[in-house]
């Protein structure tokens, strides 16, 4: 299994440079208009006030690595960053496919976080598989809602503690 302690330490500094640069872009107008002009197009809409899905996807993952067990852990990981990161992939895809521009959820980034966090789950904790599939199908149902937390702490936490009560270890 990968080494949790250096997965803490990289997240934490991770997570200080985050925080400095949420901090700078709040309270510097130029460094705000620099940050703006460098990765506004990837920002949703609400993000352009409030902290941005990253700083919130490093903070839930660390807090995954302090909170949880190892497995349960490195499972709330790869649902986050791998999973819903694929279910935003095909999920734009399959609007941009079908003509659509709207930035709402599709059945197919559901359907894609589901099976890739099942998979990280079979084979990163080594979960059975109706136990993987379970943890999948747990995750994506919560990566659906939209509020009232980001969806990247939501997707996190929620695939820890599925893993974690499914009896991961």
């Amino acid at each position: 299994m990968l080494n949790v302690d250096s997965l803490r330490l990289l997240l934490t500094m991770a997570l200080a440079v985050a925080v400095l640069v949420e901090g700078a872009r709040h309270l510097s107008g130029p460094f705000a208009q620099w940050f703006g002009s460098q990765v506004g197009g990837l920002l949703r809409r609400h993000e352009h006030a409030g902290l941005t899905g990253a700083t919130w996807l490093i903070a839930s993952m660390l807090a995954a690595l302090v909170f949880l067990p190892p497995a349960p852990a490195i499972i709330a990981l790869w649902a986050a960053a791998v999973g819903d990161g694929s279910a935003s992939v095909v999920g734009r895809w399959m609007s941009h496919v079908r003509g659509r521009n709207g930035g709402g959820k599709t059945m197919a980034g559901t359907l894609t976080c589901l099976v890739v966090t099942a998979i990280g789950a079979a084979w990163l904790g080594d979960a059975r598989v109706s136990v993987a599939l379970a943890i999948g199908a747990i995750t994506a149902a919560a990566e659906w809602p939209r509020g009232p937390l980001d969806d990247n702490v939501r997707v996190t936490m929620v695939a820890g503690l599925a893993a974690w009560v499914l009896g991961v270890a």
